[in-house]
């Protein structure tokens, strides 16, 4: 990719290679429920839900929430979803303008599309997204009980590659990150890639079949044009510059999924999928654990779990709480999240009670 965007010719596209991405594109503007057969279906992508998310999810009597935002979120959240097009853009033109540079080029496969009469006939598609999605059913034993659970899992990743040399295909997924180049790396540095992350390429896995993934991550902050790491206009921690050479504002993980790695995945999904088709015949939401709360701010039912905590859940998080600020947890990241979640209920009761 960095031999690609250095190249003067990737300022240019092939009106070709543009038309057929377009096209392509356009074939699956296309609304395709899931098959209506009962089965919890995770998606690929959404692998990392709390447990009481997931139920609310697949309740159809309870509706994700829809609320005015911040606009910069809603910026935010276009200009990733325009980033990633345009990058796979880029990705079909690789080959073309790398020549046999390119190692990773865009797999492709065959599909069938019927003419103006109704005739099908045959066309290649670059494998990635819509086209690429499949939906797979599996049969995993639940962890604690053993017993057998049924559940789904679609995919559509960002994309497959060939691998040249070797002809190896490997799964992509490409991530924008909006916190800045510093922050980026330093958290890419000590961690890796996110967990949730690799969470979601081991489902890709599981679908596809195939057992290598790639994961980039781009910050959308940039480097200053030229070497700021001299210019005294900008403090030391917003240099975007660091021993001559631009921060990277691109990183790229390489992930072997494992089958301990799948088979764990198996199970908590069969754990998951049996709380929810426990709820259907009339049992419990799951409670809300500290764990859960790490997640609470992307979720759409975030209101409606407030609401619907029931008084013993809240007593034990109060007391779990009170435990954590009187010990060295006080005001780290888990206790901030747990003290919002806390008075995100207390909100909501005392509207309750106005």
């Amino acid at each position: 990719m960095d031999a690609y965007y250095a190249s003067p010719k990737s300022s240019f596209y092939d009106d070709g290679l543009t038309r057929r991405f377009l096209e392509q594109k356009l074939r699956y503007l296309r609304y395709e429920p899931y098959p209506d057969d009962g089965l919890v279906t995770f998606g690929a992508s959404g692998t990392a839900l709390c447990d009481r998310q997931l139920v609310f999810k697949n309740d159809r009597a309870t509706k994700a929430e829809k609320s005015a935002d911040l606009p910069f979120r809603g910026r935010q959240r276009r200009q990733g979803t325009a980033i990633v097009d345009y990058v796979q853009l880029d990705l079909v033109h690789a080959q073309k303008r790398l020549g046999r540079a390119a190692k990773f080029t865009m797999a492709e496969r065959t599909t069938m599309v019927a003419d103006e009469r109704g005739y099908p006939y045959e066309i290649a598609e670059w494998d990635f997204e819509d086209a690429a999605q499949e939906r797979r059913v599996f049969e995993a034993p639940h962890p604690e009980t053993g017993e057998l659970v049924k559940f789904a899992i679609t995919a559509k990743p960002d994309g497959k590659f060939v691998y040249e040399p070797d002809g190896s295909r490997i799964l992509f997924e490409y991530k924008t990150k909006a916190s800045g180049l510093r922050a980026m790396n330093g958290k890419l540095d000590f961690k890796g890639a996110q967990a949730e992350h690799i969470r979601q390429v081991t489902a890709e896995a599981l679908v596809f079949e195939l057992d290598e993934a790639l994961i980039v991550y781009e910050s959308t902050q940039k480097p200053a044009w030229f070497d700021d790491t001299e210019n005294a206009s900008v403090t030391k921690g917003q240099k975007t510059w660091a021993d001559r050479r631009p921060r990277p504002d691109l990183r790229a993980f390489y992930v072997k999924v494992t089958d301990e790695m799948k088979t764990a995945l198996l199970a908590d999904l069969a754990r998951q999928a049996a709380l929810v088709y426990e709820q259907r015949e009339g049992g419990p939401v799951p409670d809300v654990t500290v764990e859960m709360t790490d997640s609470c701010g992307f979720c759409q039912f975030r209101d409606h779990c407030a609401r619907t905590l029931t008084d013993e859940n809240y007593a034990q998080l109060k007391r779990i709480e009170g435990a954590m600020a009187a010990s060295q947890m006080a005001g780290k990241a888990e206790h901030r999240r747990l003290v919002a979640f806390l008075n995100g209920v207390e909100t909501k009761r005392t509207e309750a009670t106005a």
